[in-house]
């Protein structure tokens, strides 16, 4: 018996966005526009602890800039990537504008154990 494979985080953000889309009256380009995001930003930086060099992975993700400023945090988790930073923003996007809160969405992720 073969088993499906769950959705990723990412691909279930994108498949409820495909659910509501097929709903509205939207030209394919203005999908996509909504559908992506914007830019994403990757830096690498190093932290001196304990007398070691420890390199820490960052991204932060604009999904949205149809209003500024973007809104959203930062997650903080050993692994965390891009494409669930992605994903948040892409959540915060639509969160924004469902309660009409004039700003585009954000996330931003810290590949790091908090403790």
């Amino acid at each position: 018996m073969e088993q499906v494979a769950e959705p990723g985080f990412r691909q279930s953000v994108d498949l409820m966005f495909n659910r509501a889309a097929a709903l509205l009256d939207l030209s394919p380009g203005l999908e996509e526009k909504i559908r992506v995001c914007n830019a994403t930003y990757i830096v690498r930086f190093g932290v001196r602890l304990r007398d070691q060099i420890h390199t820490f992975t960052g991204f932060r993700a604009n999904h949205s800039e149809h209003m500024e400023p973007v809104k959203g945090g930062i997650r903080y988790a050993p692994h965390v990537d891009q494409d669930e930073v992605e994903a948040l923003a892409a959540l915060m996007t639509y969160k924004c504008a469902l309660v009409e809160v004039p700003f585009g969405g954000a996330k931003g992720g810290l590949c790091i154990a908090p403790r």
